[in-house]
């Protein structure tokens, strides 16, 4: 759910939209179950998927009573890289009709996904563009030669109206420190799912090393 899209789309395979119907999987020792939603229907397994010989790391959204599978949210490559280990937190909505999803690549920052149910299916909303952007201006005459981290987001809380808070971070590092811009955005979601800014706001901090 940009450059840092991008980097996380090469390594991450998210699955297409699915019915919520359970699908058999084979559980191991290596399975964990996480992230439950409020209602207590569903919940997330970080597991393996060895069924192709292949020692694939996924993430599932599962049937929690069953722990049979209903959505396939994200796995890696068979051959990922060492900075392509990645990490997954769950926000639930608290009517459990919906999700955001933070996936953290290691040393390539992070990106927010959103899923709303929709009838009988969970379906990715497709996000606006956001982006924080660190204008000359703020860097106060320093020098800031390269970027460490460009528009990594992370889902931050669902408002009581449905509503979800997001922030989005680019940090510049150089001889002089480093300057981080964080925009917090508001996303709103109208009766088609349709995902738009409602509020939005950033600010610049600049560290001394």
């Amino acid at each position: 759910m940009r450059i840092q899209k991008t980097l996380l789309a090469l390594l991450l395979s998210t699955t297409l939209l699915h019915p919520l119907r359970t699908e058999e999987t084979e559980d191991t020792a290596k399975n964990t179950t996480q992230f439950p939603s409020p209602d207590g229907q569903f919940a997330f397994r970080f597991g393996k998927d060895e069924s192709d010989g292949e020692d694939i790391q996924t993430f599932d959204l599962i049937d929690a009573r069953s722990g049979k599978l209903v959505l396939r949210i994200a796995k890696t490559d068979p051959d990922p890289a060492p900075s392509a280990r990645f990490e997954m937190e769950v926000l639930w909505r608290p009517d459990s009709k919906a999700f955001a999803v933070t996936e953290t690549l290691w040393k390539r920052g992070s990106d927010a996904a959103v899923y709303l149910q929709t009838g009988a299916k969970f379906r990715e909303v497709k996000l606006p563009r956001l982006e924080a952007v660190i204008p000359e201006k703020e860097k106060q005459g320093k020098k800031f030669q390269k970027t460490t981290q460009i528009n990594s987001q992370t889902a931050k809380q669902w408002q009581k109206d449905g509503s979800l808070v997001v922030d989005v971070e680019t940090q510049d590092d150089g001889d002089d420190g480093s300057i981080t811009a964080t925009r917090t955005v508001v996303l709103g979601f109208d009766k088609s799912n349709k995902a738009r800014v409602l509020k939005s706001s950033i600010k610049f901090e600049i560290n001394k090393e």
